[in-house]
């Protein structure tokens, strides 16, 4: 009887949870603790600090079913997935865990009782291997001895094997130590040889690394004070043995998905390595991957994860192409995806719309980049034909490979068909490039110095005591608390002592101000902290520290290089400081009033944008401070200016409620229970905080207000893609957000000084905006006076308009939007060229008080006198056709004419010279001018000279001569450059060119 996966992973993590293992919940896929690795890719990922000291957990010994990736650096198997029976970039590894707790007994008698009498594999068919000492570190006779007294296995099938194989280290120093791996025969009943070990027969289904030493610098190793278990078994191929299958693919983790896209494609899979049945493995495989990804919130883009996530589904895409799958079909795959294993990853529930929006949108594209490299192919195939190349360049095939999707060989037969080969040496050279930019040792957070995992060991948590709100009244805080006024800054202080100083990342015992060194800024860490260290997007406090013997400090900013770990990062100001000592230490309050209020207004913003743009929704990152918020999310085109309004209305609503902000500390499992959603990047424990603000329910580890009325008021201020897939809005709140609105109604009203020419002193503005529209008012006037200087009659624009805004003392939402959206359209008007003024307007007509009206209709204006002149200009020039046509000369039997015609454009100059030329009849003219700061020179030759003279090569001498360059066709050519006072010798060039011809 099949058993499923499901099956086999609970009975795995309930095994171990009756002897004694706490049950750790998988990590993301993007680890929080490691900058090496570019996805999480072994279950010990979320256990490294445990591991190295760094981090203390409430147990010793954990069991889990961690999400893995393997695909990028020297797990780059990409190419083999779909076509062995245990390759895949998307898996998931069971793997207990001992730290400090039990070691080699207890972890290989857990291993055999579980796999022999849980699962009941024959134990005939179990092998073990066991470290057989290298490189003067002495073999694991201990291992060996426990198998044999543990297991009854023969001599014969418990092997020694070497460090390459048998010995783990977790990088170049730090803990390492011998591993013992079972490996199951698929086969049986037949003698097994060393081959039978590579062959595929004899596969390893389980690891346990025993790390019992630390490797140094310098080679040497030294036994660890603590001991540590670490063991790893994937999910898909224990899966696979237990069932009696001969591939990974063909359990209840992948068929569901295969047999779909064999359904989809109407091709039956033969469970065989045909090229269709691979490709069909391919696209389950990646299916899977691509919605795992998207729910850790990576999204398909050109570099890093996302360059590795967009290689993978679009590698998933073109296998559907092979197999004739012309509709879209990726997105419905990886809803299968989470039908099948959202119940065991509540996060593909949550993201499931968000997951279906990404597959489709990057099939979409990818579908009409694979068309393009069928032409970009066909294009350099022709090429090389034409030039009689018989290589296609390493470059190219590897572009067609990994930008358009064409594997190497699908090249390879196209160019053949041509009698063409490709450059194998260069597209290999290509591919060691690009597996050096997806490789991922430049991802994650920064590498944590030393220093602070040393910190972390010998002081344990730090308790952050700041998340009572300030307007508790001091006396029912734990701990003293006092206010103290500084410079206009009001700080909300602590008693707290000194537990550690770190100086350029070194350990200090003191520190002391000098009057005569440079800016001494060190770390200081306290205990109790009252400062709200920077992480989950929320900035890090400032403040002060102080006592009464002198000593004073700013806070410069609190970071928390490891969890529980807060620094602050503090200049000194005068006096001295030691371990030990008491000080008071407080932040600004105000400051942390704001913060507050900007990050309780996020998870407002954030529910607002699921209710109106859909559930798919979900944070990709946000920053929050004192002044404002930035919050990015997931969606993939923009809200429509009539959605924005519904997401501000809807943070609004909540706002003018009065509802108290709720924090719930609970257990992580519970937590989910209770509906809260995850940020992304984020870390989070067994327990967490949970703060219900209006209809949102989320995770959130920050500081907030007490009431959602303390958030006083919300305003967008900016919308915008920031990446494919990913979008940013910014807000204001509270005080910040009406300063804004201020400060908009201000500049308003001063645009309307300018254009009713009531402001006498323009030349005060700095706002950019503000200095375009007065540069607009002077060239209205300039072109006027140059009309009226010439006869004519001007075009004049209407800007009598009212006073546009007028702001009370309290102005409500609407008020504050009317502002922000006239501002807004005015900033629009200022860079809209003339085929989009009249959208503007029309966007904005509601929030219009005649302002951008008149604006509008000033540019208008501008744009008819513009015109106005050119025609007056160009009537003038043909009118001096007859006497520039005197003024030709002939040399060497050539008509010349050569003519400096300045503050005219070079499309008149243009004009004029055709008429000339058919005036002349037969020529050679050089016309030249400068206007506008620009200087333009053309060349112009008749039909039955131009086998003599070539304009394009005149040109491209004459153009040095001016400071430019330029070029054209035999009969006309034209040139631009910065020195007008040297088109008279470049005049004289020409002459003299024609002269000695």
């Amino acid at each position: 009887m099949k058993r499923f996966a499901k099956t086999i992973r609970q009975e795995f993590l309930d095994y171990f949870a009756k002897n004694g293992h706490t049950i750790v919940k998988s990590s993301s896929l993007i680890p929080a603790n490691d900058p090496t690795l570019m996805f999480a890719n072994a279950g010990m990922v979320q256990f490294k600090d445990v591991f190295v000291g760094a981090e203390q957990r409430p147990y010793t010994r954990a069991a889990s079913c961690q999400k893995c990736l393997r695909v990028s650096g020297k797990h780059n198997d990409l190419e083999e997935v779909g076509r062995t029976a245990r390759h895949h970039t998307f898996f998931e590894m069971l793997g207990n865990f001992s730290f400090g707790d039990y070691f080699k007994p207890e972890a290989i008698e857990l291993a055999w009782s579980l796999i022999t009498k849980e699962w009941g594999l024959n134990p005939e068919r179990l092998w073990v291997t066991v470290f057989g000492g290298a490189d003067g570190i002495a073999a694991d006779t201990q291992a060996r001895t426990y198998w044999k007294k543990i297991s009854t296995l023969p001599e014969a099938r418990i092997l020694d094997m070497g460090m390459k194989d048998n010995f783990w280290a977790m990088g170049d120093t730090g803990p390492c130590g011998p591993c013992t791996e079972i490996h199951y025969d698929l086969i049986g009943n037949s003698d097994v040889s060393a081959e039978d070990f590579e062959n595929g027969r004899i596969v390893e289904i389980w690891n346990n690394v025993f790390m019992q030493f630390e490797r140094f610098g310098d080679g040497r190793m030294q036994p660890l004070q603590k001991t540590g278990v670490d063991t790893g078994m994937g999910l898909e191929r224990i899966t696979a043995i237990i069932n009696q299958e001969n591939s990974n693919y063909h359990s209840d983790l992948f068929m569901p998905l295969i047999e779909a896209v064999a359904n989809i494609c109407g091709k039956n899979y033969t469970h065989s390595n045909s090229e269709d049945d691979v490709s069909m493995r391919v696209i389950a495989d990646h299916a899977r991957t691509t919605a795992f990804l998207t729910a850790d919130g990576v999204q398909p883009t050109n570099e890093g994860r996302g360059y590795v996530m967009r290689r993978i589904m679009r590698r998933a895409i073109r296998h559907g192409k092979r197999l004739g799958l012309d509709n879209l079909f990726f997105a419905r795959i990886c809803d299968d995806v989470v039908e099948n294993m959202g119940e065991t990853y509540p996060e593909l529930n949550e993201t499931r719309a968000l997951i279906s929006k990404v597959a489709d949108l990057e099939e979409r594209s990818f579908r009409r980049t694979l068309d393009t490299g069928l032409r970009i192919l066909a294009d350099e195939v022709n090429q090389a034909e034409l030039h009689q190349q018989s290589k296609l360049s390493g470059e190219v095939v590897f572009k067609l490979y990994d930008t358009y999707g064409f594997p190497k060989d699908l090249t390879d037969v196209i160019l053949a068909e041509r009698g063409l080969i490709s450059d194998d040496e260069g597209f290999a050279k290509e591919m060691a490039a690009q597996k050096e930019r997806s490789r991922g040792s430049d991802v994650g957070e920064a590498a944590i110095s030393d220093i602070y995992k040393e910190l972390k060991k010998k002081l344990g948590e730090i308790e952050f005591i700041g998340y009572l709100h300030e307007t508790e009244p001091l006396d029912k805080r734990d701990g003293v608390w006092r206010w103290h006024h500084d410079s206009n800054t009001e700080y909300l202080e602590t008693e707290c002592k000194v537990i550690a100083l770190v100086k350029d990342g070194i350990e200090i015992k003191k520190i002391e101000h000098q009057a005569n060194a440079e800016q001494q800024v060190f770390d200081l860490l306290i205990s109790p902290t009252p400062f709200y260290a920077e992480s989950g997007g929320q900035v890090g406090d400032t403040g002060i520290a102080n006592n009464d013997a002198g000593f004073t400090a700013l806070v410069l900013d609190t970071v928390k290089p490891i969890d529980g770990l807060p620094i602050c990062k503090v200049r000194l100001l005068q006096g001295a400081i030691a371990v030990g000592d008491k000080i008071w230490a407080g932040y600004n309050a105000n400051n942390r009033k704001n913060t507050r209020a900007h990050h309780s207004a996020t998870h407002l913003l954030h529910g607002a944008l699921r209710k109106v743009l859909g559930e798919h929704v979900k944070q990709s990152g946000s920053l929050v401070d004192a002044q404002h918020l930035r919050f990015d999310y997931s969606h993939f085109e923009a809200p429509t200016r009539e959605q924005l309004a519904l997401i501000e209305d809807d943070a609004n609503a909540w706002v003018t409620l009065n509802n108290d902000i709720v924090t719930e500390v609970l257990p992580f499992d519970k937590a989910k229970q209770k509906g809260a959603i995850a940020f992304f990047g984020d870390k989070y424990g067994d327990i967490v905080r949970v703060i219900s603000i209006g209809a949102s329910v989320e995770f959130c580890g920050g500081t907030h207000a007490r009431n959602t009325s303390d958030i006083g008021l919300i305003i967008i201020t900016r919308e915008e893609s920031v990446a494919s897939g990913v979008r940013r809005i910014e807000a204001q709140v509270g005080f910040a957000a009406r300063a804004t609105i201020r400060e908009m109604s201000q500049r308003l009203n001063t645009a309307y000084d300018i254009l009713t020419q009531k402001m006498n002193k323009p030349n005060d503005i700095q706002n950019p905006i503000l200095t375009s529209i007065i540069k607009t008012v002077r060239h209205a006037q300039e072109l006027s006076a140059t009309i009226s200087d010439s006869g004519g009659s001007p075009t004049k624009a209407n800007t009598s308009i009212a006073n546009p805004i007028s702001l009370p003392d309290e102005f409500t939402l609407v008020q504050a939007r009317q502002v922000r959206d006239l501002w807004h359209g005015l900033q629009l008007l200022v860079n809209a060229r003339a085929s989009e003024v009249d959208d503007v307007l029309s966007h904005y007509r509601a929030q219009d008080t005649g302002l951008l009206a008149a604006f509008a209709a000033l540019l208008t204006s501008n744009k008819e006198n513009e015109r106005l002149i050119e025609e007056n200009k160009r009537a003038a020039l043909s009118s001096s056709t007859a006497d520039l046509v005197q003024q030709a000369r002939v040399i060497n039997e050539i008509t010349v004419l050569t003519a400096r015609i300045d503050d005219t454009e070079a499309k008149s100059l243009r004009e004029l010279a055709d008429r000339l030329r058919q005036q002349l009849g037969s020529a050679i003219l050089a016309l030249g001018g400068s206007s506008e700061g620009k200087t333009t020179l053309l060349v112009a030759i008749t039909p039955d000279l131009t086998k003599r003279f070539h304009a394009g090569k005149l040109i491209g001498q004459l153009s040095q001569i001016i400071g430019g360059k330029g070029g054209g066709k035999p009969d006309f050519a034209q040139a631009g450059g910065n020195k007008p006072e040297a088109l008279t010798e470049a005049f004289a060039t020409l002459e003299k060119l024609i002269g000695e011809a």
